[in-house]
């Protein structure tokens, strides 16, 4: 078992839950579903059209469901393998690389807290 946080900004955001939100039930539905599978399967799903490495990033992977993405840390200075989820958006290629430096900004944050 995988343990799931949704970072909280300092100033209380939570850029996950605000963006889960702002989405459509079906979409909703299918994020979540893989939210609870990568608490259950974690880094197995590595390999798997579910969970991709961030290219150029060794803890930042992309958690795949549908159009939905959701940027997440592993963290490994913890010994209880947690994943902290950043920020999640629809995929759209041009909002992408945004979207990934965006998490990298909120990892810096969470990380320096």
């Amino acid at each position: 078992m995988y343990k799931i946080d949704y970072y909280t900004r300092p100033n209380g955001d939570q850029p996950v839950v605000d963006w889960l939100d702002r989405l459509d039930r079906k979409s909703w539905a299918v994020i979540e579903a893989k939210i609870l599978y990568l608490e259950e399967r974690g880094l197995e799903l590595l390999g798997t059209k579910m969970l991709k490495q961030v290219r150029g990033e060794r803890d930042l992977y992309e958690l795949k469901g549908g159009q939905c993405r959701v940027i997440a840390y592993y963290d490994r200075r913890k010994e209880d393998n947690r994943f902290v989820l950043l920020n999640g958006f629809l995929k759209k290629r041009r909002r992408e690389t945004e979207q990934i430096n965006e998490a990298r900004y909120l990892l810096h944050e969470y990380l320096n807290k």
